[in-house]
């Protein structure tokens, strides 16, 4: 079996981050530097994504998200499996910031890079 390299909940957060801040100029060459081009993310409720969708919804979100800050609630990775929870307040153009929750898994390939992850984000209930 081979060796998958160890993510820090840190080195998470900033691909999470990066999703929603950057330029979005870079959104190609920061998916590529953390995807796989056979990449597939399917969201709760059906939403389907391959490498060239998450290109242009990075790039949509980076142009259109003006308030985003996460904190990692879990996190845990065993070998090429990534299991995530995170708060998160997002707003994007034209709505006022939420508080939302994200369940996030994943299946990292040898090089560290994103391969199959499964999403489901709804507005944060709790206290």
């Amino acid at each position: 079996m081979p060796a998958f390299k160890e993510m820090t909940p840190e080195e998470f957060k900033s691909f999470i981050d990066k999703i929603f801040t950057g330029n979005p100029a870079d959104a190609r060459s920061d998916c590529e530097s953390t995807i796989t081009p056979d990449y597939i993310r399917f969201m709760a409720g059906g939403d389907e994504t391959n490498f060239e969708r998450a290109v242009e919804k990075v790039a949509f979100f980076r142009a259109n998200c003006h308030t985003w800050e996460s904190d990692i609630v879990f996190f845990m990775q065993e070998e090429n499996r990534v299991a995530a929870r995170l708060l998160c307040t997002l707003g994007m153009a034209g709505q006022e910031a939420k508080r939302v929750e994200l369940m996030f898994m994943a299946e990292v390939n040898g090089e560290g890079l994103f391969e199959k992850v499964w999403e489901q984000a709804a507005d944060w209930v709790g206290e």
